[in-house]
């Protein structure tokens, strides 16, 4: 299973994502979203660890409030994540870890900037293969 794939979007970027579990589906949706802001797999020098904890009772608003507090995050602390581990899931909200390395946006080519991410056609489905959704970024 392809852990996701990126599609274009009028005027924005998406991605197809998929998991076998939706632990995995949220782990790799996070590291699809930052493979479109640096086009980077992970790395020997993620030092920097960050908890997250986010209390909703809907998957598709947790996902997107995971992947947006992750955004923030890097936006403001210039923490660049590569490597993400979802401990808790259920439908009352996710703790989860996220990994990575501190940047200097000046020396760094980051290749593409999101601004947001939306709920736009945003539905986490489940079938015999897992889970998958197609979520799109507002760029």
């Amino acid at each position: 299973m392809i852990p996701y794939e990126i599609i274009e979007h009028t005027a924005d970027v998406g991605l197809k994502v998929n998991g076998t579990t939706l632990k995995e589906l949220f782990e790799n949706a996070a590291s699809g979203m930052f493979y479109i802001v640096a086009h980077k797999k992970s790395s020997a020098n993620e030092h920097k660890k960050i908890q997250i904890k986010k209390e909703v009772e809907d998957f598709e608003e947790l996902l997107v409030d995971w992947l947006s507090e992750l955004l923030y995050i890097f936006d403001s602390q210039k923490i660049l994540f590569s490597n993400f581990k979802i401990l808790e899931l259920n439908n009352s909200g996710v703790i989860g870890e996220a990994f990575g390395e501190k940047i200097d946006p000046s020396k760094n080519t980051l290749q593409t900037e999101i601004k947001a991410v939306t709920f736009h056609d945003l539905k986490i489905e489940e079938d015999k293969n897992g889970f998958s959704c197609k979520i799109i970024f507002d760029v």
